[in-house]
């Protein structure tokens, strides 16, 4: 009887971080089709639509991070470091090659923007030239490679140090750094080395660690959601009020390196995991559709930027138009999971897929 109710907790859970997964996934394209926000035009009502969504939906990559904190730290519980590698390396490293070299293709061949050369695309890659987007594989291949001693410290027994961490964290990248970005100013040496939570970003994927790990108090989700909240209407005015006094979409404001970007994913999981965790269980078809959704992430980040290209050059869709901002979104994450799932079903093809 114990060993089924733990089973049943732990697929309930998964459920919740599926959930998570898809949202995010569904965020990342709000984010990339609400870019007019970057034009800095304050007398275009739409400009202030596209810079609220931008902040709306700036919690999409912490919660990818967090996701695989929460489900790498303990890889231990289920398999040994040779086998973690293995995966990664099949699942993401091979993937990430691929699909920056199909894009370094696309850029050279069809958006004539480079000069196709084997020099071009290891410079490419080395400097995250050729698909910006893909700044997401360059904090996550460190982490993994760290994950051997990572996973020493994400245990219950750590709580204290993991605590330490996510603090550490908090303060100095949403803070400190966060103010130095405000400022326009290069952090100095003392900041620069403290590589563990400062360069690498990586106490957010503790944090996903923790709230998975421990159970928060009523009185912690509301304060959780109280920071989302102040950190949405903090982010959204001074983004406009920096951008007025520059002239220029002061872009900095609503980083996800910042104590807003800390505290929007936060809130968002800890929301999700209250809602669908241990008392809510999907039927046996939502549940399979959950898990089908959840596996193509990965897949519609990489290939969703093609679409969205495509369909703006065939509809000649103005980047600040409704239809940009709002239907968009919603028709590329549709047709992306369609051909994702479609590719998923080429034995060699989908090997290629993240």
């Amino acid at each position: 009887m114990k060993n089924k109710q733990y089973q049943l907790i732990i697929v309930l859970i998964i459920y919740y971080m599926d959930i998570l997964n898809i949202m995010a996934t569904m965020a990342v394209l709000w984010l990339h089709t609400s870019e007019y926000a970057f034009q800095y035009e304050p007398n275009n009502i739409n400009w202030y639509v596209s810079l609220i969504i931008q902040v709306l939906f700036i919690w999409a990559v912490p919660i990818f991070f967090m996701i695989s904190g929460a489900n790498l730290f303990n890889y231990r519980n289920r398999y040994d470091t040779v086998t973690f590698f293995k995966k990664r390396i099949v699942r993401v490293l091979v993937p990430f090659f691929i699909w920056s070299f199909v894009w370094y293709a696309w850029n050279n061949f069809v958006l004539q923007q480079e000069n196709w050369s084997i020099k071009g695309f290891i410079n490419g890659m080395e400097y995250d030239t050729i698909q910006p987007i893909f700044w997401f594989f360059y904090f996550l291949i460190p982490i993994y490679i760290s994950m051997p001693f990572l996973s020493v410290l994400a245990t219950k027994d750590n709580k204290k140090v993991v605590e330490y961490i996510i603090v550490f964290y908090a303060i100095g990248m949403g803070i400190i750094n966060y103010g130095y970005m405000l400022l326009r100013r290069t952090p100095n040496h003392m900041v620069n080395n403290v590589p563990l939570v400062l360069s690498t970003g990586i106490g957010i994927f503790f944090v996903g660690w923790y709230l998975h790990t421990f159970k928060m108090s009523k009185k912690v989700r509301y304060w959780l959601y109280f920071g989302t909240s102040m950190s949405i209407i903090f982010m959204i005015l001074v983004t406009i009020i920096l951008s007025g006094i520059r002239g220029e979409t002061a872009r900095e404001v609503y980083s996800v390196f910042s104590i807003g970007g800390f505290f929007i994913p936060l809130g968002i999981w800890v929301w999700v995991q209250k809602r669908f965790g241990e008392t809510w269980q999907p039927s046996p078809n939502i549940a399979k559709l959950l898990r089908s959704l959840s596996g193509v992430s990965l897949g519609v980040y990489v290939i969703h930027k093609f679409l969205i290209v495509v369909i703006e050059h065939i509809f000649s869709l103005a980047p600040s138009s409704w239809l940009h901002l709002f239907v968009l979104p919603l028709v590329v994450w549709f047709l992306s999971v369609i051909i994702i799932l479609i590719l998923q079903k080429i034995p060699v093809v989908k090997r290629l897929l993240p």
